[in-house]
């Protein structure tokens, strides 16, 4: 299974960002919007990942203290070289703690991620051409919860979900 670390939007905060991407997609037509139950914001990408090992990482990332917070998206940006649009925020230190935790728990677990730094933002299209001038946000509020471990699936019609991993059914 492809898995992702990260942390999952309130409602209000999903519904709010799917307007903006909605907006976004209408301006550059030719970028794929992210689906609004896949919004998140990436903490550490790991790739392939054995079912097995699913639970050891749950576990771990339940056990990092996480000190509730708000974390204001109030910004649109763009990364040309991923043609990724993005929304995100002013830089905070807690989140920034945050992804070391997480990266951390990886480490001990000798679970492989992809080590580039951190980038707190939360994709909204993907296969964008550049923003020639970013429309201004008005502020998005995210609490700050538990990081999740997310599992990446693909349906025969070729659709990507992401959902946080549960474990499998004891009988």
């Amino acid at each position: 299974m492809r898995c992702f670390v990260a942390l999952w939007p309130t409602a209000a905060a999903r519904a709010a960002l799917d307007v903006v991407a909605l907006g976004l997609a209408t301006q550059l037509p030719d970028a794929r919007r992210m689906r609004s139950p896949n919004l998140h914001l990436t903490l550490a990408f790991i790739g392939d990942l054995d079912d097995a090992r699913g639970a050891p990482i749950a576990a771990a990332l339940e056990s990092i203290a996480v000190e509730p917070f708000t974390w204001p998206l109030d910004r649109l940006g763009h990364f040309p070289r991923a043609r990724v649009v993005w929304a995100g925020g002013p830089p905070e230190s807690r989140l920034d703690a945050l992804a070391q935790a997480v990266r951390e728990r990886l480490d001990a677990l000798h679970v492989p991620y992809d080590r580039k730094p951190f980038s707190a933002h939360v994709t909204l299209l993907r296969n964008a051409p550049d923003l020639r001038e970013a429309p201004t946000l008005a502020p998005i509020e995210w609490p700050v919860g538990q990081p999740q471990l997310i599992v990446s699936t693909r349906d025969p019609a070729g659709a990507v979900t992401y959902r946080p991993w549960a474990r499998p059914a004891t009988h």
